[in-house]
């Protein structure tokens, strides 16, 4: 069974009648439920009709001529083949260059397909590159950002040491008192599991319940960072501690077990 696209292949040469019996039969059984294909037989046979009587007639080889004249005159002896000649008023010779014409014309409509697949994927590659530059660009100014935010003459650093359950760990927080933010940075942490996230806490001066400033992961070399925005006022912030909760975090601590923590 044929395939659309050897259907539509077809069209040109039963444009011109000059498709096999089988090719005709199948083309047009196709082409009753195919409006596509029924267009393009349209406009192969408009296209043929104009170049076989507007070209300016090139002799062939003498040799190539007669075979394809024998050719074209053994095909039109088939009762469902429908002569070009008595169809469209034109020569053999005019009917071969338009068979001629139009197997070029599907070439170069390959051709252009075959192009624009080319042009859609180098677009969408063009478009991931682009997108990946933007992220990237993104992070390095955040990261600028931040790297001179911690260069500043206002900010603060404060250092977290490593508590009973993790001695060997520490952190080191950089804090912004007058854009209320602050960024941390964690090394030495044990690798927490695949259900488990830390969760960093401000303890208030003001409040009984620590507030969460956010969960995170460590690195297999135990190392990781955080941003913290609209921190409470520095005044209210009596220290930072981090402990190991469900993955995600929770509202409250499930535990006394700090891994690193320090006072203001």
């Amino acid at each position: 069974m044929m395939t659309h696209d050897e259907l539509e292949s077809i069209a040109a040469l039963e444009a011109i009648g000059a498709a096999t019996a089988e090719e005709g039969s199948a083309f047009r059984a196709h082409a009753a439920t195919c409006a596509d294909c029924r267009r393009a037989r349209d406009e192969y046979e408009e296209a043929a009709s104009l170049i076989a009587r507007d070209l300016d007639p090139v002799p062939p080889p003498r040799q190539l001529r007669d075979r394809i004249v024998a050719a074209v005159d053994e095909a039109s002896t088939d009762d469902n083949v429908v002569d070009a000649r008595e169809r469209f008023g034109i020569s053999r010779w005019w009917m071969v260059a338009a068979v001629l014409f139009l197997a070029l014309w599907g070439w170069r409509e390959l051709s252009v397909r075959v192009m624009r697949e080319r042009v859609n994927t180098r677009e969408a590659e063009l478009r991931r590159v682009t997108n990946e530059n933007e992220l990237l660009a993104s992070r390095n100014e955040k990261l600028a950002a931040e790297m001179s935010a911690l260069a500043s003459r206002d900010t603060r650093t404060i250092a977290l040491s490593g508590q009973q359950v993790s001695p060997s760990a520490s952190a080191k927080v950089f804090l912004e008192p007058q854009q209320r933010r602050a960024v941390v940075f964690f090394y030495n942490l044990p690798a927490n599991a695949a259900d488990k996230s830390y969760q960093l806490w401000i303890l208030r001066a003001d409040q009984p319940k620590p507030q969460s400033a956010g969960v995170f992961d460590v690195t297999k070399d135990g190392a990781a960072s955080i941003s913290i925005e609209n921190l409470p006022l520095a005044t209210e912030i009596k220290g930072l501690a981090v402990t190991l909760e469900p993955k995600g975090g929770v509202a409250q601590p499930t535990n006394t077990n700090f891994f690193v923590a320090g006072s203001t």
